[in-house]
């Protein structure tokens, strides 16, 4: 009896004992466990509270359609900032908000702290209307009712719709010379003043040779120069061509419309000698590209010609990119855009273009590369200058610098290129 005692009690002991040993360790698995939030709050504070912000400038300043990086604005941080790359919003005027999020991550990246600093700035328009066409020099027809947007071409960077008031008359039944001064406000109120004078004429006198011509032969002579090539661009205004002349007379390149979108919501018109012109190029070994003249004035419009000029190529090669041409500056206050707009016009082509594997470049004369062309130094450049030494400073890798070309196998005149290596 004694000894069943005694193993009762050893047992007791021994549950017991290991009992009091899983507290132990429980209260020691507790206490680690706490002990490491606390490091880990610690830690995620400690981090938290270390992160800072200090931006260049707040409450400022910025005009319509500046490209501006966010990141640029950013003194000195302490943790990594965000948005780096992000661009301030432009593309309205008013007061804009920006929120910089800096985060600075602890052990390896488990937990991320973070902050948010707002940066406040104002968007305004300081740029006056542009004159792109100055109408000075206008023979108009008597009789005929006078209509000043007529006879001007304007256009700004942030309103699509310019005030234009002129002080003078023109009496469209007399015969004569009539001087109008002519002011141009956008909504923020900048404004444009200049002076032309408008003829009006019994008869329209028939438009002029524009003087010369120069021969193939002597354009390549005067331009001939390391990484150069020589061509010519045409449309049906050459009506048929002899390619294989072409060719012989030391043509390199051919540059062919492939047609002309319409700025409605009808498909583009497809130039009536295109088809013959690009096989024939093609077949008597010049290097082809082609170009769309646009009359496009909105993204969905431009779009759907993009998609055209890609279903009319139908997988065809080209050596050249795909040439947009918008040009119709003389009339830009009746399209109802601002120079923004027409700008987006070109990279929602290109978009599209690039999508069916074609590059795209941009078709314009030197005045508007300045004045309402963006990013010409990352767009190539297809540059319309007609002299003998271009001063447009922007990279181009197609000029077009004469348009009173002469060439074996086409009958008129033509215009003539210089292409530049890359």
């Amino acid at each position: 009896m004694r000894q069943n005692r005694t193993a009762r009690n050893a047992e007791t002991y021994n549950e017991s004992n290991k009992s009091s040993t899983g507290k132990v360790l429980l209260l020691v698995i507790v206490i680690i466990v706490l002990a490491a939030a606390g490091a880990v709050a610690y830690l995620y504070k400690s981090a938290k509270d270390s992160i800072s912000l200090d931006l260049k400038d707040n409450d400022f300043k910025v005009e319509f359609g500046s490209d501006l990086k966010a990141a640029d604005y950013v003194a000195d941080a302490n943790g990594t900032v965000t948005p780096s790359e992000k661009m301030l919003d432009t593309s309205s005027l008013g007061e804009k908000e920006i929120v910089y999020t800096v985060t600075k991550p602890v052990l390896g990246g488990l937990l991320k702290p973070s902050g948010e600093y707002a940066m406040h700035y104002t968007v305004v328009d300081t740029q006056k209307p542009l004159v792109l066409w100055s109408g000075d020099g206008v023979i108009l027809q008597k009789g005929e009712e006078f209509n000043i947007s007529d006879v001007i071409g304007y256009g700004d960077n942030a309103d699509s719709k310019v005030d234009v008031e002129y002080k003078g008359k023109v009496n469209m039944d007399e015969a004569g010379r009539y001087p109008l001064q002519v002011t141009l406000t956008d909504d923020a109120g900048n404004k444009t003043e200049f002076s032309l004078t408008v003829e009006v004429a019994d008869e329209i006198p028939p438009a002029g040779d524009d003087g010369g011509s120069t021969a193939f032969a002597d354009f390549v002579s005067a331009n001939s120069g390391e990484g150069r090539s020589f061509g010519i661009d045409v449309s049906s205004w050459q009506d048929e061509i002899d390619f294989e002349a072409v060719k012989k007379a030391g043509c390199d390149f051919a540059i062919i419309r492939i047609g002309f979108s319409t700025g409605d919501d009808d498909v583009a018109d497809l130039d009536n000698t295109y088809k013959e012109n690009i096989k024939n190029a093609r077949a008597a070994g010049l290097k082809t590209g082609v170009y769309i003249y646009s009359y496009d004035s909105s993204e969905e419009m431009v779009k759907k010609t993009a998609d055209w000029v890609v279903e009319q190529l139908d997988g065809v090669k080209l050596d050249l990119p795909v040439a947009f041409d918008w040009e119709d500056f003389g009339q830009f206050q009746t399209y109802n855009m601002n120079f923004r707009d027409v700008n987006r016009l070109y990279d929602v082509f290109s978009d599209e273009l690039s999508k069916a594997g074609y590059d795209c470049m941009l078709y314009s004369s030197k005045n508007y590369l300045e004045d309402v062309w963006e990013d010409t130094d990352k767009r190539p450049v297809w540059l319309a200058h007609y002299t003998g030494s271009t001063d447009y400073e922007g990279p181009y890798m197609i000029w077009q610098a004469s348009n009173t070309g002469r060439i074996d196998g086409i009958k008129g005149a033509v215009d003539m290129d210089i292409m530049y290596e890359r």
